[in-house]
């Protein structure tokens, strides 16, 4: 598999995340939902095809502060949000969220030791559990999209050389 995870325009994933995360919203709300200052975008092509496969986005932002560990997770380590995760339907279980993730926490490990936190849909909960992600809190909707937890991971900077 010929894949290149990289940081894109949003504008270049607007069409996949509308299909996948919000497809009886708004066009504009899956606009609107990623604008985001100082937000990261990645997308993963494949081969000369420049269509974008699988996305998200990370930006930093504090956790919520309902859920215990991660406020004490939070004040050790710089909190990141991941959103926007979407991968289109015909590629799902084939391992190219996967490769968007490592690029993500590859990204922020160059940096620092983190907090990466989600709301994550239940329909998802598996993948962020076989990443390394716990979940916190009490399940919730998001009012038309669906229900969500919170999951968390820490992940600690790599040594530079």
């Amino acid at each position: 598999m010929d894949v290149k995870v990289e940081i894109v325009d949003p504008s270049r994933t607007y069409e996949l995340r509308h299909r996948v995360l919000r497809p009886n919203r708004p066009f504009a709300e899956t606009v609107n939902s990623t604008a985001v200052d100082e937000a990261f975008t990645f997308g993963l092509t494949e081969g000369e095809d420049p269509r974008i496969l699988a996305t998200a986005t990370v930006y930093r932002e504090e956790p919520p502060t309902a859920c215990t560990p991660l406020t004490l997770l939070g004040s050790m380590h710089r909190a990141w949000h991941l959103r926007a995760v979407a991968t289109e339907e015909h590629r799902r279980s084939e391992g190219l969220g996967k490769l968007v993730l490592d690029a993500i926490v590859d990204f922020i490990t160059e940096r620092e030791s983190a907090l990466l936190w989600c709301n994550a849909r239940l329909r998802a909960q598996g993948f962020y559990t076989r990443e390394g992600f716990s979940s916190c809190g009490e399940i919730f909707e998001v009012e038309e999209i669906g229900m969500h937890i919170i999951m968390y991971r820490t992940i600690e900077r790599r040594p530079s050389t």
